[in-house]
């Protein structure tokens, strides 16, 4: 076999992965080469694995350096269209470039747009918006010697514009940036935009008109925050400044078709029903909280007292190694985590306060090994839930709103190939899952939130997070507060709305055309509501923090 596949810069080594080497097209070889010259390094890296996938859409590439066996080294992974030769994605993993550090959030979108530019010039980058960036991450691998290396990287995303409007998705054009402002991952997922009618503004309902639909007395909640921050740190999450706030918040979030202003689910591309946990309360009980807790200083304090809350038998249960950086390093300081799981696919996972030991969440995954139908009914489920919570929940939680919550996947739209939707969509079935709020003056606390799910069909307790009990609740008194038409008005007067597309996916499977809709300006940005003592809007920025 020949040193190299026609003029890829990548050379081939005699090895015994020869028979995995698949002639690489012309049309791709030909984008090869334009993204070799882009990235160099590829040069670097030998071709180990070329093939087509089972669709005969795809071609997939792999390479890697001369790594000693046990040795960590270098690595890169590309995907091409085949019938058309365009990049699809490709990832580089170059043990030269190994760190932690994550780029500023400034240059990665700097270096991604370079790239883009670069790649589709400048012609082809105007079917972009602008960039953002929501997100980091890293991975780490070890080698023979345990010794870790790690890649960090910071996400660029580009939306897809059509009609100078952006659409919706976090998944066409991503980047991803590594300290050093190197472009290490690239993934591409056209629309096929080929005999599409896609909606133009031309009958579409005003922004005004829409918003007086959307804001209206009923579609306002009261509720107590006990620590309202001035902003949200989303990595690592931070409360700084707090105060106790009484709001009024708007339920009504997400898309909303341009024409009706209904709220439209972005799977299905239909109508969506009300968000479960934003209805009315299912329940408001009165209990007798027994305070007790759940602690564990060790491996084997944690399964002997997790086996008793799940009623569960950790016999065959073994500890896992995680290998995943924590998300901060306060939650490295502060919490504990558990793993486990056993053959049958069995797991179980708990987190508990590094300092106490108090076991605070924990889940039981038995899904593997019971797939009967559901037989317990909610409210013998819901008799198990409470029990739970009256003996762990703290003194402050004598009154609880009770929100029944479903997470039953939608019904399929009548365009998805149904003999394509995945297995485990099809044999879900769900726990009761139940959340409690505990209430003061009558008005739900956002801050005491507990969760109890029940198996459908064992009936044990299969998942819980607690909040940690306290002895007091200090919250001002709900006198003196303005209406919730004054809060309309307060809403009507300073939120607004932009257009968006959507473009439903049904697991993988691409809606037959994006839909206009309305979105919130500030939606996925900011937090807001009135305040219920003033009347005042308030906005609270949330804000990524994460450039460490």
């Amino acid at each position: 076999m020949a040193a190299e596949q026609g003029n890829t810069p990548a050379t081939v080594q005699q090895a015994a992965v020869t028979s995995e080497i698949a002639p690489i097209p012309p049309v791709i070889q030909k984008t090869m080469d334009k993204l070799f010259a882009l990235q160099p390094t590829f040069k670097q890296l030998h071709i180990q694995t070329s093939n087509v996938d089972e669709t005969g859409k795809i071609f997939y590439i792999s390479l890697a350096d001369n790594s000693s066996e046990g040795m960590i080294g270098s690595s890169g992974h590309l995907t091409f269209d085949m019938e058309t030769g365009e990049l699809r994605s490709f990832t580089m993993k170059i043990k030269e470039w190994a760190s932690d550090k994550k780029p500023s959030t400034t240059l990665a979108k700097e270096k991604a747009e370079q790239f883009i530019t670069s790649w589709l010039g400048a012609e082809g980058r105007k079917q972009f918006g602008e960039p953002t960036s929501h997100g980091s991450g890293s991975s780490t691998t070890y080698d023979k010697d345990q010794k870790p290396t790690t890649w960090a990287e910071r996400q660029v995303e580009f939306p897809l514009l059509l009609n100078n409007i952006p659409v919706y998705s976090q998944e066409l054009l991503r980047i991803e940036v590594d300290g050093a402002g190197h472009i290490v991952r690239f993934d591409y997922n056209p629309y096929n935009l080929k005999n599409i009618a896609v909606p133009t503004t031309a009958h579409i309902r005003s922004a005004e008109d829409i918003k007086n639909q959307l804001i209206t007395a009923d579609s306002l909640d009261l509720k107590y925050v006990e620590k309202q921050p001035e902003k949200y740190d989303r990595y690592p999450i931070e409360m700084k400044e707090t105060k106790p706030a009484l709001q009024y918040n708007l339920r009504n979030y997400g898309f909303f078709d341009a024409q009706t202003g209904k709220t439209i689910n972005v799977m299905t591309g239909e109508e969506s029903k009300e968000t479960s946990f934003f209805a009315e309360p299912w329940k408001v009980v009165q209990i007798h909280p027994q305070k007790s807790k759940l602690i564990a200083h060790s491996e084997k304090e944690a399964a002997e007292v997790l086996s008793k809350a799940f009623n569960f038998d950790f016999s065959q249960m073994k500890l896992q190694k995680c290998d995943d950086i924590p998300l901060s390093r306060e939650e490295q300081d502060l919490f504990v985590n558990y793993s486990w799981t056993n053959e049958k696919g069995i797991s179980i996972n708990a987190s508990s306060e590094k300092a106490s030991g108090w076991i605070t969440s924990a889940s039981l995954n038995i899904s593997s090994e019971n797939s009967s139908s559901a037989v317990v009914s909610k409210e013998e489920a819901f008799a198990t839930a409470l029990a739970f919570m009256e003996k762990y929940a703290g003194s402050t939680a004598k009154e609880l709103q009770v929100q029944y919550v479903t997470f039953e996947p939608e019904q399929p739209p009548a365009w998805v190939d149904k003999e394509k939707v995945p297995a485990y969509v099809k044999n879900e079935r769900p726990d009761h899952y139940f959340v409690f709020l505990e209430r003061y003056e009558g008005i739900p606390v956002m801050d005491r939130l507990h969760t109890v799910a029940v198996d459908s069909t064992t009936g044990k307790i299969s998942s819980f997070s607690l909040d940690p009990q306290k002895e007091t609740l200090s919250l001002p008194m709900p006198k003196g507060i303005v209406s919730k038409e004054k809060a309309v008005e307060s809403f009507l007067q300073n939120k607004k709305l932009k257009l968006q597309y959507i473009w439903p996916s049904y697991f993988d499977q691409q809606g037959p055309a994006p839909i206009l809709t309305y979105t919130w300006d500030d939606f996925g940005n900011e937090a807001d509501y009135v305040d219920a003592f003033t009347g005042n809007y308030v906005k609270v920025p949330i804000e990524w923090n994460d450039e460490e």
